[in-house]
């Protein structure tokens, strides 16, 4: 990204210097729009903070806490319990601190984006499923899910 818009800088500098006034103005504004759409053309967050805002902010309504509450932690629980057990067992020294995932979920239910808060061996075990995973459908998208992982002691 640092060097598209590095480019884009030095494109713009180049054609203001052979600009009329007016058509810098317009061009000014042409490109101060296309810098901060560039960045949000996925539309989805860049990073796992900023998924997990957006996660919090899922339970807001209705039709997203039923979905949460019934469709998808039952749907979770019942595909992944079993592939998060697995793995916590055939991992070598498994790392069994807690750590916390998002899944960017779109309209279908396909895995998006996944975010971690750290990476542990069980979750590198984990991801690969969850990759090519597919949700029941959420009632928004890109619609983000908090999973919290830890282990009993």
């Amino acid at each position: 990204m640092p060097t598209k818009k590095l480019a884009l800088r030095s494109l713009a500098s180049v054609f203001l210097v052979y600009c009329n006034s007016t058509m810098r103005k317009i061009f000014s504004i042409l490109f101060i729009s296309l810098l901060t759409t560039s960045g949000m053309a996925s539309g989805l967050a860049r990073s796992f903070k900023e998924a997990a805002a957006l996660a919090d902010a899922e339970g807001k309504d209705r039709a997203t806490r039923i979905y949460a509450a019934i469709d998808l932690t039952d749907y979770y629980e019942q595909k992944y319990g079993p592939i998060f057990e697995s793995c916590a067992k055939s991992t070598d020294h498994p790392d069994t601190s807690a750590f916390s995932f998002i899944v960017a979920l779109g309209a279908d239910g396909h895995v998006l984006r996944l975010y971690v808060d750290h990476e542990t061996n069980i979750y590198a075990c984990m991801r690969p499923a969850l990759e090519k995973g597919k949700f029941p459908h959420p009632p928004s998208a890109p619609y983000y899910m908090h999973f919290e992982m830890s282990f009993a002691k």
